[in-house]
């Protein structure tokens, strides 16, 4: 296994950590070669689609998989107009959304009953050059998330959610730091949960019967960037090469 990260994030979407030009020829031949790249992302991450849409013209993969249920991706196709209908009124009626704290929380509602940036870049794609594309996330886990929708969106749970939320604004942002502090410094300050465990196990699985099915194909994993930090090592197996979407060390 090999982590193309680990001293070359970039601190942000503007200033880069560049390596010296030998060590970026190795790590984009090791790139290059793998047939397994693993491409950690930050969920909502409003500069994410672009930043994916053109790693995926640089990395060519001839399969795509991606950290998303096909009952998560289901359920936003069928439920999601109404839904995002649904938060629109209620944000009218409360009158919420006028603030920048509150507009932050409304459109990390909004965030959460889209289709994500990931499926929607990694599905045009595959779509465009006619490539299989495969979502291998345990769906029961979105169906736990999801079974609650409802009562999220009942006016008073949404007026604690808003509340709630306007004390963790910055999320993203917070994401990048913690992911620079991991990948540039080696230092995990974030938790790998049970639920993780689960699914990293399962997602493993399902990429190695992809992998045999799809011999001497190259596979493109898209993943939340936590997954790359695997302490369980339950991808080593695979061989994967890890990259995190912002590192600048690569010309894409």
């Amino acid at each position: 296994m090999t982590t193309l990260t680990q001293s070359q994030i970039a601190n942000g979407p503007v200033s880069a950590i560049v390596p010296h030009t030998s060590l970026r020829s190795k790590n984009e031949c090791e790139l290059a070669s793998a047939r397994l790249v693993m491409l950690g992302v930050i969920h909502r991450d409003k500069e994410g689609a672009p930043l994916l849409s053109r790693w995926l013209d640089y990395l060519k993969p001839d399969v795509i998989t991606l950290e998303f249920s096909r009952y998560g991706m289901m359920f936003r196709k069928r439920h999601g107009a109404a839904l995002r209908s649904r938060v629109d009124g209620l944000a009218a009626k409360m009158g919420l959304g006028a603030e920048p704290a509150s507009r932050g929380a409304f459109e990390t509602l909004h965030d959460y009953i889209e289709l994500p940036y990931e499926y929607t870049e990694t599905s045009q794609y595959a779509e465009g050059l006619g490539i299989p594309m495969h979502l291998v996330d345990l769906d029961l886990f979105s169906y736990i998330n999801l079974r609650s929708m409802d009562e999220l969106l009942d006016e008073k749970n949404v007026q604690v959610w808003f509340g709630e939320r306007k004390e963790l604004a910055g999320e993203v942002e917070k994401a990048r730091a913690l992911a620079r502090l991991f990948f540039d410094k080696d230092i995990k300050t974030f938790s790998y949960t049970d639920e993780m465990l689960t699914r990293d196990r399962h997602v493993k699985e399902k990429l190695a019967v992809l992998m045999r099915h799809y011999l001497g194909k190259r596979v493109l994993h898209v993943c939340g960037w936590q997954h790359l930090s695997d302490p369980h090592n339950i991808y080593d197996s695979l061989n994967p090469v890890k990259v995190f979407v912002h590192d600048r060390s690569f010309r894409i």
